[in-house]
C-alpha cells in the first residue's frame, strides 16, 4: 500500500522535473541557437540544436514513464 499512496508525489516529482528540464531548454540551449541563428554561425546552431534534441529526449521518456506510472501504478498498489 505504500506504493500507491506515494505515487501521485512522485508523479508530481516527475511533472516538476520535466518542467524544469523545459524551462533549461528554453533559457540555455535554445537562447544559444538564435544567437547561433542570428549571428550565422551554423556550427555553434547545430551543436545547441543536438543539445535540446537530446533533453527533449529525456523530457519525452520521462513522459512516457510518467504515463505508465499512472496507469499500471494502480494495479500494482
Amino acid at each position: 500500500r505504500q506504493l500507491a499512496a506515494d505515487s501521485p508525489r512522485k508523479l508530481f516529482l516527475m511533472g516538476l522535473v520535466m518542467i524544469a528540464i523545459y524551462a533549461f531548454v528554453f533559457f540555455t540551449p535554445y537562447a544559444a541557437l538564435t544567437r547561433a541563428v542570428v549571428a550565422e554561425d551554423w556550427n555553434a546552431g547545430g551543436a545547441a540544436l543536438g543539445r535540446i534534441r537530446q533533453l527533449v529526449g529525456t523530457n519525452l521518456t520521462l513522459g512516457f514513464l510518467t504515463i505508465a506510472m499512472g496507469t499500471i501504478g494502480r494495479w500494482l498498489g
